[in-house]
């Protein structure tokens, strides 16, 4: 049994970070280890790390309270910016790992040239140099932190995420009923590193060239005042789409699993420029145990999270008729079986994951 530290922006589950935090962090208790949590609550916002140098070093404080009570065996950042406290941080004798996801991986490559620029470097190569491991969330997501820092190559492991099978519970592959009207499912925040203008592209060749029979499900986070959300409906209006689109509103995890299950596709196609890419794509796996592939962008971590061909495809983001093309194999020439997406989401259990996760500490 260890005693870990898990430092982590929520527990909510309802962004990347904290998805990933709380199914990691449950079954290493489920594994017999003890967990304590520090979140934002307790050190405040990733963001103010950026925009407020003096962050980093008033959070440091407060985390090593809680190492001086707990006493951890290993402390885990789970959240890139928050691993800036890690220069000013005594850690007891812990041993230190951080997990790298993928936009946030390389912080100071976000900014231009400014001096704030110069302070997130500096923190960027004193915290990457005190830690014991770094977890990369995908082979891309690795390979774009060695572009920058390559003497960090023995330091990092690839552990994939994983998806917790006790909350997704997969179906039996024959159970997966497919739809008169073919739905189209997008889960994850709206915001326009998501890709869905460039998938509402897509849509548009689909319905021109293949067919006129679809659906298309935006379910997560969208404020109503967002340009990004109105952009969309402006897109939606130019193509005659209005009745086709929905913006779903955010979803509990009982009305989440709804949607997968009762959804053809999952289609995220999200944006791979520069620094801001997708660093896995965990919905990929919980849309698969409900037997329902997925296309995501190409030179990403998606092509991780999707075996192409087999649970769904990948294609280029920037090209229409790539991504409708493969939506047609899907909707309409069952290229894709849910008995094999049902197999993929089994082999990506968390539990598999997490004893992965183990091995690395020791």
């Amino acid at each position: 049994m260890k005693k870990i530290l898990i430092i982590t922006n929520n527990l909510e589950g309802r962004d990347g970070w904290s998805r990933v935090s709380l199914d990691f962090s449950e079954e290493l208790k489920r594994q017999g280890n003890e967990i304590l949590y520090l979140t934002s609550k307790e050190i405040g916002e990733p963001s103010k790390y950026f925009s407020n140098p003096l962050s980093p070093f008033f959070a440091a404080k407060i985390i090593e309270k809680a190492v001086s009570g707990f006493s951890p065996d290993v402390i885990h950042f789970m959240v890139e910016p928050y691993a800036l406290c890690l220069p000013f941080l005594k850690t007891g004798g812990a041993k230190v790992f951080l997990t790298v996801h993928g936009t946030y991986s390389v912080i100071p490559a976000l900014f231009g040239f400014s001096f704030r620029k110069a302070i997130l470097s500096y923190l960027s190569k004193k915290y990457l140099n005190r830690l014991d491991g770094i977890v990369a969330v995908s082979n891309y997501t690795k390979n774009h932190l060695l572009k920058y820092y390559p003497d960090l190559r023995d330091k990092v492991r690839v552990i994939t995420n994983g998806i917790d099978l006790k909350k997704h519970k997969p179906i039996d592959y024959d159970q997966k009923q497919k739809n008169q009207i073919k739905k189209v499912l997008f889960v994850g925040e709206v915001k326009k590193r998501k890709g869905i203008l460039e998938a509402m592209e897509a849509l548009n060749y689909y319905r021109k060239e293949f067919s006129d029979n679809f659906i298309y499900d935006i379910v997560g986070k969208a404020r109503e005042e967002d340009e990004y959300r109105k952009d969309i409906l402006r897109k939606a209006k130019e193509y005659g789409l209005e009745n086709k689109v929905f913006f779903r509103g955010e979803a509990s995890d009982e009305s989440l699993e709804d949607y997968y299950l009762r959804s053809d596709l999952l289609l995220m196609t999200s944006l791979n420029t520069g620094n801001y890419f997708e660093g896995f794509g965990l919905v990929f796996l919980e849309a698969a145990a409900k037997g329902t592939p997925g296309i995501g962008s190409r030179d990403s971590g998606c092509q991780e999270a999707i075996l192409d061909g087999k649970t769904g495809y990948l294609a280029e983001w920037r090209d229409p008729k790539d991504i409708a093309e493969k939506m047609d194999l899907i909707l309409n020439k069952n290229a894709i079986q849910p008995k094999i997406c049902v197999e993929w989401a089994k082999q990506n259990d968390i539990s598999i994951k997490a004893k992965e996760l183990i091995n690395l500490y020791e």
